[in-house]
């Protein structure tokens, strides 16, 4: 079977770790089409996460970028504004090039004369190194030889231009060091894996070519030379190599250089040493075998093998990018790749989420550490706020509340602990899970639903509901719960949170013309929500598929197919592809809407919808229809199989690059492939319930509905001590 190919349209940014203590961002172009600022393909961020939290969060440099020259006899081009380059990057995955983030340079706008060499720069990130490596990789696919200058240049980031940057060029070691500590910083090294024909301490703010302190791109624009200015004092500090060579018809040949953060200069030499200890070739090979053994994990770490290879592809790029864009410090992870609308923020339903995942594929390490981040940022009310920030796990106000992140939590734990047997882990985070099942069942309502919130679309106009999704959440953690205190031989308290699960499901299985409503539609789907009013939100809603793909409205059920062939009829777009519900115009005409039109109609098609029926299909013996829904998630991935964001337009046939490449949306396909192969179920099954333990109302509701199980389990009232 020929592999389902992604779509043309790159990742605008990329984030790229060590795995120890050290991230960059890469961005090329404008962030979005409202962005104000186009950037040319570059390491945009360099940040540091040892040390004071506050430190974290800053962006050590300006920009790490290459510039280039044609200085073929008889054609002298410059392609120094790299602004003007489009550019295309993503992660690769094969075992020659695991793990390595390669930017290919394509039309330049900026000249009469495309570039005839073929121009790719590829950055290597050598786990527990505190630098990055990049390879220059030139094709000439001419009949003639062609010459070629780089520049390769890192302009500092000074937070405080009252402070001087003492730089310096180390001869023995053909490295540059730039001392930011005047300024609360740190050291920054560049360095040279081969002979340059010449480098620069420069001061950004020099244009001056006949200066010897001249920026290095001013100098290299103007005649592709650099002054070898080798001591600088200045309050804006750029460091610069070039490099020049002919590449002969046919050829291709590859150029080293790299990148390096470090606390002290004692640190910035032992760096500087230990990258001269290998040649790039040997980084890059080392960069790529860490990453195939860390995919492996041991032949613990699940993959998939689908006759479409492109499905395999994004499966492994999906994993790469997941660990690149978590926080290797904290266990945090940023929401998207793309910062422009979203900033850094972690927002703990989509992390959990994104947690479980890595535990589904075998990647615990990771997920454990952000399961212990989650368990310290909670609330002492047992609740999380909506997002954190990133780089230092500060709260970052957003629309609250909501919810559904604490039976994300619970599930989460409980997996990874029944995937793990970590008695330890268990153990710590118990008081922690106890606190969220506690805070569930003291908030449950007189309806018999879990406290209302504004859930997964965070729409504050709506005002608050008791959404299908929040709800599935509630359901699926307090059945983890169960699991986790029967693990630790508490079985009145699995006892006590089934009453919890019981009472939310039978408001969700009770028909909402009844008084309280339920979530059941007379016309035979889930409502959306019931309002926090007890009047009826009948909207067709596709996060509502939660409730089936995590197991709480049984698959083999008739509500479950009729649910799902609503939701299918009604919000279908693109064949295989769902809107969230009628009408939804975020990403299009939404004040809200985080890079303006980007979708150019209404109702735009959110994968992670479609994936959740996939999940449906399969389980119900429907492979057939999931599969094609896997083929075109893939397709609608960015250029070199990255994720999508939230989004892709119906008209374009696009993802949309504002919140593209989402970690979450990447963790759904994950679980979804796993699930089409049989190596994972999202569902938990709970310890047998106990009527006795729940305290009840008068009022049970015995309907002969299809409501399994729960059809006569009463109202659950709460908030009852355990010991009641």
């Amino acid at each position: 079977m020929n592999p389902t190919q992604p779509s043309q349209t790159s990742a605008r940014a990329l984030y790229l770790s060590n795995w120890q203590d050290m991230v960059g961002i890469w961005r090329a172009g404008k962030l979005t089409q409202t962005d104000s600022a186009r950037i040319g393909p570059c390491l945009n961020e360099l940040h540091f996460l040892r040390g004071s939290l506050a430190r974290r969060g800053v962006n050590q440099i300006v920009d790490y970028t290459g510039f280039f020259r044609d200085e073929s006899a008889g054609a002298s081009v410059s392609y120094t504004k790299v602004d003007s380059f489009d550019a295309e990057g993503w992660f690769e995955s094969d075992a020659a090039g695991a793990g390595i983030l390669v930017t290919n340079y394509l039309t330049y706008h900026d000249a009469a004369v495309q570039p005839r060499l073929q121009i790719s720069r590829s950055y290597a990130g050598p786990p527990n190194r505190p630098f990055f490596v990049v390879r220059y990789t030139l094709k000439n696919p001419t009949s003639g030889a062609i010459t070629f200058n780089i520049l390769d240049q890192v302009h500092l980031n000074n937070l405080d231009p009252g402070k001087n940057v003492h730089a310096w060029y180390d001869a023995a070691n053909n490295a540059l060091i730039a001392d930011m500590t005047a300024s609360g910083q740190l050291f920054v090294i560049l360095g040279a894996l081969q002979a340059v024909d010449g480098y620069q301490a420069g001061n950004d703010a020099d244009t001056s070519t006949s200066s010897p302190a001249v920026c290095g791109w001013c100098s290299f624009d103007a005649n592709g030379t650099l002054k070898n200015n080798g001591d600088l004092t200045a309050a804006n500090v750029d460091l610069a190599f070039n490099k020049r060579l002919t590449v002969a018809a046919g050829e291709t040949q590859n150029v080293y250089f790299y990148l390096g953060v470090c606390e002290t200069q004692a640190d910035a030499n032992a760096a500087i040493a230990a990258a001269r200890g290998s040649s790039g070739d040997n980084w890059f090979s080392a960069t790529a075998a860490a990453w195939n053994a860390w995919l492996a994990n041991g032949n613990q770490g699940r993959r998939v093998h689908f006759d479409d290879d492109g499905i395999n592809l994004m499966f492994d790029r999906a994993l790469i990018l997941i660990k690149n864009v978590q926080n290797p410090v904290s266990g945090a992870f940023s929401a998207t790749t793309n910062p422009f609308a979203y900033g850094y923020k972690d927002w703990v339903r989509d992390s959990a989420i994104t947690a479980i995942a890595l535990d589904a594929t075998g990647h615990h390490a990771e997920a454990e550490s952000h399961l212990r981040w989650l368990a310290g940022c909670q609330g002492s009310d047992g609740t999380w706020k909506t997002t954190y920030n990133m780089w230092d796990g500060s709260y970052v106000p957003f629309v609250e509340p909501e919810y559904d992140s604490i039976g994300a939590f619970l599930y989460g734990a409980y997996r990874h602990y029944a995937l793990t047997a970590d008695a330890r882990f268990l153990s710590d985070l118990w008081p922690n899970v106890k606190r969220a099942s506690d805070w569930i069942l003291s908030n449950i309502q007189p309806n018999g639903f879990g406290q209302a919130d504004f859930s997964i679309w965070e729409e504050e106009s709506a005002g608050l509901e008791h959404n299908s999704y929040t709800q599935a959440w509630y359901v699926a953690g307090l059945y983890a719960t169960q699991c986790m205190a029967e693990a630790l031989g508490e079985t009145s308290l699995a006892e006590w949170y089934a009453g919890g699960a019981g009472s939310i499901m039978t408001a969700l299985q009770r028909p909402s013309a009844w008084s309280p409503p339920g979530s059941w539609n007379p016309a035979a789907y889930y409502n959306r929500a019931v309002n926090a009013d007890n009047t009826v939100q009948p909207m067709v809603d596709s996060s509502s598929n939660m409730l089936i793909a995590l197991g709480v409205v049984d698959h083999q059920s008739a509500r479950a197919a009729s649910h799902i062939s609503k939701i299918v009829s009604t919000l279908t777009k693109q064949t295989y592809g769902l809107a969230r519900y009628p009408g939804d115009d975020f990403y299009y005409t939404a004040v809200w809407s985080p890079g303006g039109n980007e979708a150019l109609a209404a109702e735009p098609s959110w994968p992670q919808m479609s994936l959740w029926v996939a999940v449906f299909e399969i389980l119900s013996g429907q492979s057939a229809a999931a599969l094609p829904r896997l083929q075109w998630y893939v397709s609608m991935s960015g250029a070199g199989y990255m994720p999508p964001g939230e989004a892709v337009s119906n008209v374009s046939l696009q993802p949309l690059v504002s919140s593209m490449s989402e970690p979450l949306t990447a963790a759904a396909f994950l679980l979804t492939t796993l699930t089409y192969e049989g190596q994972y179920t999202l569902s938990i099954v709970p310890p047998v319930y106990n009527a006795g333990a729940a305290k009840s109302i008068a009022v049970s509701f015995t309907t002969a509905n299809d409501w399994g199980q729960w059809a006569n389990v009463p109202y659950f009232l709460g908030p009852q001590s355990a010991a009641a």
